[in-house]
């Protein structure tokens, strides 16, 4: 069976992540013979001397870190259709995500790059997956993956077919990664689709399935997928009794009268809604990510799976991976020294997230201690060089001769008018502590910095219907209290009246989802529209009163 056969694939690769861990030199020599071997004969390569370059020693002397912008000229040298710019293996599409600039970022996608990085790592991650929940055979109706979409290429710049890596039109060759649900009508995506409506088809589409594990990146999807199914049940029964997506036929979906009868059954019981036992009772995996803010993500995910064992999905980005989980750690995996070349630098805690100085020294995977935190440096196949990443992980142990990382944040992510230097635990903490375990449910938030004479922050909350302005006010004050308890220099900011007191902002239910659609239908990439508890500035003030999401105050 294809199934079986992708199974035992997933399970080599998985042992073979392993082995590296166990012995990962080797494979680390490898790889920079590798990304030189492609360099070599380029634009960058004739820039930099690289055909004289035989060592990690060397490499650095001879390339500078840079940042994006900085490497910029060289993307934009190949999108104009120039050859050997970055790498021999020339470009096929360019991945698009956002920048901190404000430009979205091109990463260039080479077939060499997929095949011999991006795809074998995808099959091992999955390995551990299977391993866990002892789903080896047919595994396509096991597995809801919604840490990717096949969706057709709407985007193009200069010729070159542009799109995010989680909504990708095709697999690039049998190296790649092609799950058995590759051909699945619920992985179809659509550029015109609104994120509550991919999330309700996919569910109308498994409901009559034995689905064990739910795969994707960030842990608000699945938060999303249980909101639909806990809102929209009712719609969901009469679609499944009909064999219908929102009233309508759709491929891959026939009429189940019984399953329908039964889940129906199962909101007379519970009329608040169908929770995703409900529709999937086998199911004994979930995986996402669970660290920096995802992790503020946990008693959420807990509360709509409550009891499924989680286990971390790889830390990737559009620009690489870099590390893979190997066993049942929750939120961290050793590096993934075979998908590139890395170097870190000692992260500082005044660090604002600039770019680092192009010839800071850097350690090696190897020189790397127990509980400390490094900003990440990385080198791809896919011609991004000493990358600047402005990630930061922190080692928090070793599998083998590797460290384990977690991811800690950005660089300098946060807000600082003053020197408050607010961040995205001290929001998650105060909301948390002013929010009544009366009321239900935390509700989505985030802060917002408001400019201003004094400057200050807007707390946008989705405010549930049932609690009124008294509800409001009370909230509001705790949040300030408490937001002063937890950041010192924010109180001493408050005390002084350099910051004016916190303002909550409460949107109407469902204004997040709202918004995410919008960023959407303006063309932001799904892996662009990352939650955040705290912005970086007040775009998204704007963008709430220009859809009229604010309710009266």
């Amino acid at each position: 069976m294809v199934g079986e056969d992708f199974a035992a694939r997933t399970i080599r690769a998985l042992a073979r992540q392993r082995a590296l861990c166990r012995d990962p030199r080797p494979v680390v020599a490898e790889v920079l013979g590798d990304l030189l071997d492609q360099a070599r004969g380029t634009a960058f390569g004739r820039d930099h001397e690289l055909a004289k370059v035989t060592t990690a020693a060397e490499w650095r002397r001879a390339v500078p870190i840079r940042s994006y912008e900085e490497l910029r000229p060289y993307v934009e040298r190949q999108l104009a259709g120039e050859a050997d710019v970055l790498t021999r293996s020339a470009p096929y599409a360019f991945l698009t995500t956002s920048g901190s600039s404000g430009r979205p970022k091109y990463v260039p996608t080479t077939r060499h790059w997929r095949d011999r990085y991006r795809g074998r790592g995808l099959y091992a991650q999955w390995g551990l997956y299977f391993e866990r929940t002892e789903v080896f055979h047919h595994v396509a109706d096991h597995v809801l993956d919604l840490s990717w979409e096949r969706t057709p290429v709407s985007r193009s710049l200069h010729g070159f077919p542009v799109y995010s890596i989680s909504r990708r039109p095709a697999a690039v060759g049998a190296q790649d990664w092609v799950p058995p649900w590759y051909d699945a009508p619920w992985l179809r995506g659509d550029d015109g689709e609104g994120y509550a409506d991919t999330l309700y088809r996919k569910l109308c589409l498994l409901a009559a399935s034995d689905v064990r594990m739910v795969v994707t990146l960030n842990p608000s999807k699945i938060v999303g997928l249980a909101e639909q199914l806990a809102t929209r049940g009712a719609e969901l029964v009469e679609d499944v009794a009909k064999g219908t997506v929102c009233g309508r036929p759709e491929a891959g979906m026939t009429a189940d009268p019984w399953r329908a009868r039964a889940l129906e059954s199962v909101l007379r019981r519970r009329p608040e809604g169908l929770r995703l036992y409900d529709l999937w009772p086998g199911l004994s995996l979930v995986v996402c990510w669970n660290s920096a803010s995802a992790g503020l993500y946990r008693d959420w995910l807990e509360e709509v799976t409550p009891g499924v064992p989680k286990l971390p999905f790889s830390t990737t980005g559009t620009e690489g991976i870099v590390t893979i989980p190997v066993d049942g750690h929750p939120s961290a995996g050793p590096l993934a020294a075979d998908q590139g070349f890395y170097e870190f630098v000692p992260y500082q805690d005044g660090d604002d997230g600039g770019p680092l100085d192009p010839w800071t020294p850097t350690l090696s995977p190897f020189e790397l201690e127990t509980g400390r935190s490094y900003r990440l440096v990385m080198s791809q196949a896919n011609g991004l060089y000493r990358y600047d990443v402005q990630d930061v992980y922190t080692a928090v142990g070793t599998v083998g001769e590797l460290p384990r990382l977690e991811f800690a944040g950005r660089a300098g992510f946060g807000s600082s008018f003053t020197g408050e230097k607010l961040t995205e635990d001290h929001v998650h903490q105060a909301v948390r502590e002013a929010y009544d375990p009366a009321w239900g449910s935390l509700p989505v938030f985030t802060c917002v910095p408001s400019w201003g004479a004094p400057p200050g922050y807007v707390l946008a909350v989705e405010w549930p219907a049932r609690l009124g302005r008294p509800e409001r006010k009370g909230f509001a004050a705790a949040a300030e209290a408490a937001l002063q308890r937890c950041n010192p220099e924010y109180a001493d900011k408050r005390r002084t009246e350099r910051l004016r007191p916190l303002r909550l902002l409460p949107l109407a239910p469902g204004g997040f989802v709202a918004l995410a659609e919008e960023q959407r239908r303006r063309g932001a990439a799904a892996m662009q529209i990352k939650h955040h508890w705290i912005q970086r500035d007040g775009a998204l003030l704007e963008l709430i009163d220009e859809l009229g999401l604010a309710l009266p105050q």
